[in-house]
């Protein structure tokens, strides 16, 4: 209403030729559409008032749905509907610009699943499919709404923690997820997936202050863990090595 009251006032002021708003109006039949409202003053009186305006209401609903879909889309792994990386880079930056306004720390974790390549080996890639979505439904249930958690590869996940306390809060959360995702996954053929998770953490300010080194030094502190006994988190350490 605030947008439009502008734009009408804009328009009879005769700062634009004509007036045009998209808006959501509530139907008649109690549903909700987006409609585009076009119009302009046809007469005026004497005193420079509007007396009479002419304009059309256009349903635009299909489009705008067409459009959020396709954003969706850009942004959602298709597979899981977690953010993808586009989303997550956008939502680190936003993160940090806030932890830095209000001098918290936030932590990222890195997160590859031990086992995975087994799964669609021995039990296809519809049965790894599966998987994956538990994963995230698992993972998803176990954080703050205020976290974001992406998919990022074929078996990584991103886990973005706002607000985090200290490295040992975050290894908590990294060991609940670790300690979530252990257990036995049912699949579709009636077998069931055993699977593990190797964890990297980067904690923000003190491991990087941008998304693009807190990023990579949590990969190479997830890398460690894969290269080592698999199946726990470690913290990446300032010196060079995890």
């Amino acid at each position: 209403l605030q947008k439009s009251d502008k734009l009408l006032k804009e328009h009879f002021a005769g700062e634009t030729p004509f007036y045009e708003c998209e808006a959501r109006m509530r139907h008649k039949d109690g549903h909700w559409i987006w409609v585009l409202d076009r119009g302009k003053v046809g007469k005026w009186d004497d005193a420079g008032k509007p007396l009479i305006m002419y304009g059309t209401h256009q349903d635009i609903t299909r489009g705008k749905l067409e459009l959020e879909t396709y954003h969706h889309g850009a942004h959602h792994d298709v597979l899981t509907d977690l953010p993808n990386r586009v989303l997550l880079t956008d939502r680190i930056s936003q993160a940090l610009a806030l932890a830095k306004r209000e001098k918290t720390q936030v932590a990222l974790l890195f997160m590859d699943l031990d086992g995975f390549k087994s799964v669609n080996d021995n039990h296809g890639h519809d049965a790894g499919d599966v998987v994956l979505q538990h994963v995230a439904r698992l993972l998803l249930h176990s954080m703050r709404a205020s976290d974001t958690l992406a998919r990022v590869g074929g078996d990584e996940f991103v886990a973005l923690l706002q607000d985090i306390g200290d490295e040992q809060e975050a290894l908590k959360m990294a060991n609940l997820f670790i300690s979530k995702v252990r257990h036995p996954i049912a699949l579709p053929n009636g077998s069931e997936a055993q699977i593990s998770m190797s964890v990297g953490i980067a904690i923000y300010p003190q491991h990087g202050v941008n998304g693009e080194v807190l990023s990579e030094h949590a990969d190479q502190a997830m890398y460690q863990v894969k290269r080592g006994s698999k199946n726990a988190a470690v913290v990446y350490q300032s010196t060079g090595s995890a």
